[in-house]
C-alpha cells in the first residue's frame, strides 16, 4: 500500500511540475540574451502558402501563458533557405517572440524578391493571428511587429519596412546588401543596421553605412559594425560572433518591442565589439554613441 501511494504522489509530483513550468516556464525575466531562453519551440507550416514566397514555418513559445507575443519576420539572403537562419529562429522563440522565417521565390534573384516575402510574411502574422484554426491565432501582438532579414534579406528588409511604413514598429537590417538604388524614404519604423568590418561581400562602406545614412531622420536609426566579422558570420556557423549577434538582436527586439528597459545595456554600443557604432535618435543628424 505504502508503495502504491508513494507512486500515487510521485505522478501527482509530476503533474503538479509539468502544470507550473506550462504556467511559468515561459516568463523570460531578465534572461541572457546570448543564451538559449526559458520558452521552448513550437513549430508549424500547415496553411502558411503564399504567392509572396516560397515557403515558409513559423515558430512560436509553446508556452503561451505570457501571450500575445511580439513577432518578427526572417529571411536569409542569395542562395539562402529559411533553415539557414534556423538558428536565429530557434534562439528568438526561446525568448517569448513568435517568428515567421521564409524563403524567398528566387533564392538568387534581386532585393525586390525578398521585399515581397517580408510583406507577405507581415500580413501572414496578421492573418494567422485571427484565423481560428491557426495555432497562433491571437497570440501576436499585432501593434508590435518587426521586419528581418540577412544580406539580400536585409536590403529587401529595409524596402519591406518602407513599403509598411506604421505598420511596423522595428526593422534590422542584418548585413544588408541592395542590388541597385533604392529609397527609404518611407521607412517609419526604428531601424538598425547591422554589419561586420571585414565583411568583403557587404562592405560596411559601400553597404550598409550608405544605407544607414540614407534612413529618414525622423526615426531612431542605430549603426553597429562588429569588428572583424564577416558575411558568412551570420549562417552555418557557431563561435563567439554568432553570440554576439544573438545578444544584440534579442537586446534589440526586448527594448524596443516589448518595452523591457533590463536590456537597454545590451545595445548601447558600449561593448568593446564593435568597430564603429553609432545612434541618431529621431529628429538628430549627427552620430555618437547612445
Amino acid at each position: 500500500m505504502m508503495k502504491v501511494a508513494y507512486k500515487k504522489f510521485l505522478t501527482l509530483l509530476l503533474v503538479l511540475l509539468v502544470a507550473v513550468f506550462f504556467a511559468y516556464g515561459c516568463e523570460p525575466g531578465d534572461s541572457d540574451p546570448s543564451t538559449t531562453g526559458p520558452c521552448s519551440k513550437c513549430t508549424y507550416t500547415l496553411g502558411l502558402s503564399d504567392l509572396g514566397y516560397s515557403s515558409a514555418i513559423v515558430y512560436y513559445p509553446c508556452e503561451t501563458e505570457g501571450a500575445p507575443f511580439a513577432a518578427t519576420t526572417l529571411t536569409g539572403g542569395y542562395t539562402n533557405t529559411k533553415e539557414d537562419m534556423e538558428w536565429l529562429s530557434e534562439h528568438l522563440v526561446s525568448h517569448g517572440f513568435i517568428v515567421i522565417a521564409m524563403t524567398p521565390n528566387n533564392i538568387m534573384g534581386f532585393n525586390d524578391t525578398w521585399q515581397r516575402a517580408h510583406n507577405a510574411g507581415i500580413a501572414k502574422l496578421k492573418s494567422e493571428n485571427t484565423r481560428s484554426s491557426s495555432p497562433i491565432s491571437g497570440l501576436v501582438r499585432t501593434g508590435d511587429l518587426q521586419i528581418m532579414g540577412f544580406s539580400k534579406g536585409g536590403g529587401g528588409a529595409l524596402l519591406a519596412a518602407a513599403d509598411q511604413g506604421t505598420g511596423i514598429k522595428t526593422c534590422q537590417g542584418l548585413a544588408p546588401y541592395m542590388d541597385f538604388g533604392y529609397d527609404l524614404s518611407g521607412i517609419s519604423a526604428q531601424t538598425i543596421v547591422h554589419t561586420g568590418s571585414s565583411d568583403m561581400i557587404a562592405p560596411a562602406n559601400s553597404q550598409g553605412k550608405p544605407m544607414f545614412n540614407d534612413l529618414p531622420s525622423t526615426i531612431d536609426r542605430t549603426y553597429a559594425e562588429y569588428r572583424s566579422a564577416t558575411h558568412t558570420d551570420w549562417y552555418g556557423l557557431t563561435g563567439s560572433y554568432r553570440d554576439r549577434f544573438k545578444t544584440y538582436v534579442t537586446s534589440w527586439m526586448k527594448v524596443y518591442l516589448d518595452g523591457d528597459e533590463n536590456y537597454r545595456s545590451f545595445i548601447d554600443g558600449s561593448q568593446d565589439w564593435f568597430a564603429d557604432f553609432i545612434h541618431n535618435p529621431a529628429g538628430s543628424s549627427s552620430g555618437g554613441c547612445e
